[in-house]
């Protein structure tokens, strides 16, 4: 019976060592984190806010958990109160949107280490619909987000955005004001997500690519857009108002930093859609999962002149696009294009320092 008993308990302490020693073995895959984007479509006019919210930080909870999510249109007081008082305890939350009409809301799971709000210096096309958004003080702008996770020895930032809704004019000033930015904070790699209102095909998400040294990172899942069946806001949707399918929502991501590292996508997709009698959003949220490669990656010579030359061609639109615009605010973006361009074709200058650094 004792022979038995040392017999049945010795296989108890190995089965139990077995299971600690599996447990405990280390994960030999790149260390991970996710980035959800969505836009909660909350402005005055819209219906049902609170319950489409308490769904949306719900799902939020259910779901395996992004460790950094961010928000656009979140414009009302009881609605922000709402996602931090559902959230607060699996996340940090930055919500510039109390201080400013903003609408953008930035959650992680993880060290917040410094935050930065700058409003785009040019917010309108002067039509009634921009009228409407001056008297109610609303703004478009970015919102950066510097943090770090558990078990990645680096830091991030995290930039989230909501650009003008119908002007690509105006886009394209908005995204070159994340360009001065992006060339004074070099250090560390940069995730950039957010309702930019701007097609694949659009010059906007091609300056985005091309100057801010950029990848798409629902591009790099599917290995290319398909030509159908894609879409972020899609006609198909009854909040929403287009009758064709569009992509106005994205994530994307730099290597350029200080850090060895690199960032690779894992696995993309399509989200928060809710039901189809009750969608969440006139707009679906976009998720990916990155890894981070201890390994530095690298572009080549001709790798370097073929991005030139694409971004060579779409300054040269977007120079020709804003000249056209008659409002003196669009004057000092058609000189900076101008810069740009020059620096690209001398090589020399701060933006063509950070345009080589392209991984």
């Amino acid at each position: 019976m004792k022979l038995k008993a040392w017999i049945l308990g010795s296989a108890l302490v190995m089965s139990v060592q077995a299971f600690a020693e599996s447990y405990w073995a280390p994960d030999p895959r790149p260390p991970r984190f996710c980035l959800q984007n969505f836009n909660a479509y909350g402005p005055i006019y819209a219906k049902d806010i609170e319950g489409r919210t308490e769904r949306m930080t719900g799902l939020l909870q259910a779901i395996p958990k992004c460790e950094v999510v961010h928000l656009q249109e979140v414009w009302n007081e009881p609605q922000i109160n709402l996602i931090e008082r559902n959230l607060k305890r699996q996340y940090s939350i930055s919500a510039p949107n109390r201080d400013s009409r903003i609408g953008v809301m930035s959650l992680v799971m993880g060290d917040i280490k410094g935050t930065q709000t700058q409003a785009f210096d040019v917010n309108n096309e002067g039509g009634v619909l921009d009228s409407v958004r001056e008297a109610l003080n609303v703004r478009k702008a970015f919102h950066v987000v510097k943090a770090g996770f558990f078990g990645i020895d680096e830091d991030f930032y995290f930039i989230n955005t909501h650009l003008h809704p119908s002007s690509p004019a105006v886009r394209v000033t908005q995204v070159l004001d994340i360009l001065k930015w992006r060339l004074q904070h070099q250090d560390m790699k940069m995730l950039l997500s957010g309702d930019f209102n701007a097609n694949v095909g659009s010059l906007e998400r091609a300056l985005v690519l091309a100057t801010l040294g950029t990848r798409d990172a629902m591009e790099d899942a599917m290995g290319g857009y398909p030509k159908k069946g894609y879409c972020t806001y899609c006609a198909g949707n009854p909040r929403g108002w287009m009758l064709t399918d569009q992509v106005f929502d994205y994530i994307f991501y730099s290597n350029i930093g200080e850090s060895s590292t690199t960032l690779r996508v894992e696995s993309g997709e399509v989200n928060m859609r809710g039901t189809q009698r009750e969608p969440l959003s006139d707009h679906y949220g976009v998720r990916v999962q990155f890894s981070v490669d201890p390994n530095r990656s690298s572009t080549n010579e001709l790798g370097l002149e073929l991005r030139k030359s694409y971004t060579l061609q779409n300054l040269a639109k977007a120079e020709r696009l804003l000249a056209q615009q008659e409002e003196p605010e669009f004057r000092p973006y058609v000189q900076l294009l101008k810069e740009l361009q020059s620096q690209l074709q001398g090589k020399s200058g701060e933006f063509y320092r950070y345009f080589v650094n392209f991984r």
